[in-house]
């Protein structure tokens, strides 16, 4: 069984950049002409033990109407909590070690139980040990499935980590909470419109990159994680020249290919004292150096957070308030 322990986010990075790749060709398919019919529900049962049938990425699945004891290993966590679920089981654990959940789950359910990062093989000892009445299991636990099944009912939710909005969507319509849903997603978008007014402000036409820089390479970001909250929730100007995404959602990129990329501001995401962009000429003169308009955040945050709701919550501030705090200095 794999596990993701002490190593560099340069790992993490490739190797997610490999299941995504994989994940995204899956939900490519899910939101295609193949994609799963929406979620039916049937008569339920008056009952205690009361059922409802649901069509997830494998089939008809009967599930508890109301589940107390949730097993989430398809990503979903930080999004149960906002439909009032307290999962006993959790993959959404922590980018550098896979044996602990993220910081803001740490806050919100201290007593959740990690059984490994849901983008790899997850711990099936400890889902069965926690006696769940409900699994959700995302694109990568597909092979596992039919165990996974025997344990408890099981959904196959069919969009993984880098389709926050249709997964989303999906669970909600699982457990019959779209409503509750509909109040999140608007608050956050209205939220997101008034930081957007208020950068735009300021800033007027001028242009944002997200660029990640390690020991060894850039990545230049247009879409998924931080990038898609930049240039999708907030809305703000994507830089000409942007590349084309790989599955991951940004692209590799030369220190020379930056000469002809010029953005009027930079989020840069790194977790390293030192980057492969100290002592360049090429990065010293572009223009977002020049006028310090650099926003820094860490690639951990990118990868814990910007992907789930909680943590789009909190980034949305951080990143707003960066922005528009040195604007105005």
């Amino acid at each position: 069984m794999f596990s993701l322990k002490r190593i560099s986010f340069v790992g993490i990075a490739l190797f997610m950049m490999v299941m995504l790749y994989g994940c995204g060709n899956s939900g490519q398919e899910a939101q295609g002409e193949n994609s799963p019919p929406a979620v039916k529900s049937e008569p339920v049962a008056t009952n205690s033990s009361e059922t409802r049938t649901i069509k997830d990425a494998m089939g008809d699945v009967e599930i508890p109407v109301n589940p107390v004891r949730i097993a989430d290993v398809s990503g979903s966590t930080e999004e149960l909590l906002v439909l009032g679920y307290k999962p006993v089981i959790t993959g959404n654990t922590d980018m550098a070690n896979s044996l602990e959940i993220t910081p803001i789950l740490k806050k919100e359910l201290p007593n959740v139980t990690p059984v490994g990062w849901f983008q790899t093989e997850v711990n099936l000892e400890a889902i069965s040990a926690a006696s769940p009445d409900l699994i959700l299991a995302g694109p990568t636990q597909e092979k596992i499935y039919d165990q996974l099944n025997m344990i408890a009912p099981t959904v196959r939710v069919p969009y993984g980590f880098n389709a926050f909005r249709e997964r989303f969507a999906f669970v909600a319509e699982v457990l019959d909470k779209k409503a509750e849903m509909d109040e999140w997603l608007k608050a956050y978008d209205q939220r997101a419109q008034q930081l957007h007014d208020q950068i735009t402000k300021i800033t007027n036409e001028e242009t944002f990159a997200v660029i990640e820089a390690t020991e060894k390479e850039i990545r230049i970001y247009s879409r998924t994680g931080i990038a898609d909250m930049i240039f999708n929730d907030l809305g703000l100007l994507i830089a000409p020249g942007t590349p084309e995404p790989d599955p991951w959602g940004g692209k590799v990129t030369s220190l020379e290919a930056l000469s002809t990329f010029n953005p009027d501001h930079i989020i840069l995401l790194s977790d390293n004292d030192r980057n492969v962009l100290d002592q360049s000429k090429v990065w010293s003169s572009l223009k977002a150096v020049k006028s310090k308009n650099i926003y820094r955040m860490t690639s951990r945050q990118n990868y814990n957070e910007a992907f789930f709701a909680l943590g789009k919550e909190a980034l949305l501030e951080q990143i707003a308030e960066q922005i528009k705090e040195h604007i105005n200095k």
